[in-house]
């Protein structure tokens, strides 16, 4: 059985392979230009919604692939750089020292450690009141 051939398929799903290679099917007519009814239709999806959500799940999975691939080599060249310029900074040399600040401040940004989230927040020391007894 060939994707260009797959079988209809009433109900939900129980085979995963087939589900993804509908899933693939699906993805490949779109970037067809096949509208998400069309592909419904072909593949026996309940409705248009189906592929859409479909569609969406892979462009943002194949977008965040892509997100960490990119922060993979941007952090590979920081490293790069930092280690060429370490010895040096370490000696005193105080441009290289500035530059090794500003290559760790990109690493931090690259890495989202500048976003704090609120548990990260320092905590304001409450006030109770305890009544008399």
């Amino acid at each position: 059985m060939s994707i260009a051939a797959l079988p209809r398929v009433d109900g939900q799903h129980r085979n995963r392979a087939l589900a993804s290679a509908r899933r693939t099917r699906a993805i490949e007519l779109r970037t067809q230009g096949w509208t998400y009814e069309q592909i419904a239709e072909e593949l026996g999806y309940a409705n248009r919604g189906t592929v859409c959500r479909i569609v969406g799940n892979a462009l943002a999975t194949q977008q965040a692939e892509a997100i960490e691939d990119l922060r993979f080599v941007e952090r590979q060249r920081l490293d790069a750089l930092q280690v060429a310029l370490w010895d040096t900074a370490m000696t005193g040399d105080v441009k290289a020292a500035q530059a090794i600040l500003a290559i760790i401040m990109a690493r931090v940004r690259l890495l989202g450690l500048d976003k704090t989230s609120a548990h990260d927040q320092p905590r304001t020391p409450r006030t109770v009141v305890v009544p008399p007894t």
